[in-house]
This record gives structure tokens, C-alpha cells and sequence, in this order.
């Protein structure tokens, strides 16, 4: 039992370091097949939860919900959400643009891995 334990704690300490590893060979050469199977897979986790994502609904009986029911911005924020459905990008587009991203510099670690594909991500016509 306490090696299974042990072993568990072993595998999960890895895990940062095999990221790590990952994203220093994407910086490296981004046309590596490990970078780009690394990338691959991160945009497909992130097409998996996009619809769940997108356009988040407010609380029918908040203040904010009420002011924007009576001033239209509902219907406006029911269109957007139905826009950012219809309008997921392509796999293969969203891959080049993380690739060309990390030619760029401007992909150093996780952190600016994460804002590079939520900005490739985003279909919000107006903020």
C-alpha cells in the first residue's frame, strides 16, 4: 500500500518537470515531432472544453442580469454566445498559430502557453 502511495507522489512530482521538458523543446525547435505532438494535444484539451466555455450564462435574478435584461445586453450577450459557437477554429490553424508563436518568443512557459491559445480561442466581437 505505501509503495503504490509513494509511487503516486513519485509520478505526480514528475509531471510539472515532463511539461517542462516539453515546452523547452517546443522553444528549442518547433518542428520536432515531440513539440508538435505536445501541441497537438494541448489544443485538442482545449477544443474538448471550448463549448463549455463559451459564453457562460448569468444568474437570472442577480442585479447585473436585470439591468441587462432591461437594457437589451441580454439579447446581445445571447447573440455573441451563439457566435462564439458557431465560430471554433480549425485544429490545424490553431497548431500553426501556437508554432508560430513559440518562433516569435512570445511563448516562454505555461503561463503564456495558456494566454496564447485563450487568445487563439477567443471569438468575443466586443470587450
Amino acid at each position: 500500500m505505501k509503495t503504490s502511495i509513494m509511487a503516486g507522489l513519485i509520478l505526480a512530482g514528475l509531471a510539472p518537470l515532463a511539461q517542462a521538458s516539453q515546452i523547452e523543446a517546443c522553444i528549442a525547435d518547433k518542428e520536432a515531432a515531440l513539440c508538435q505532438s505536445y501541441l497537438e494535444g494541448v489544443v485538442d484539451g482545449a477544443l474538448m472544453y471550448k463549448p463549455q466555455a463559451v459564453g457562460a450564462r448569468l444568474d437570472s435574478n442577480g442585479y447585473e442580469a436585470r439591468a441587462l435584461k432591461y437594457r437589451g445586453g441580454k439579447r446581445f450577450q445571447e447573440a455573441n454566445r451563439k457566435y462564439c459557437l458557431d465560430r471554433i477554429p480549425d485544429r490545424d490553424q490553431l497548431v500553426q498559430g501556437i508554432s508560430e508563436a513559440f518562433e516569435s518568443g512570445e511563448v516562454k512557459d505555461i503561463e503564456t502557453l495558456q494566454l496564447a491559445v485563450n487568445n487563439l480561442l477567443d471569438c468575443q466581437r466586443l470587450k
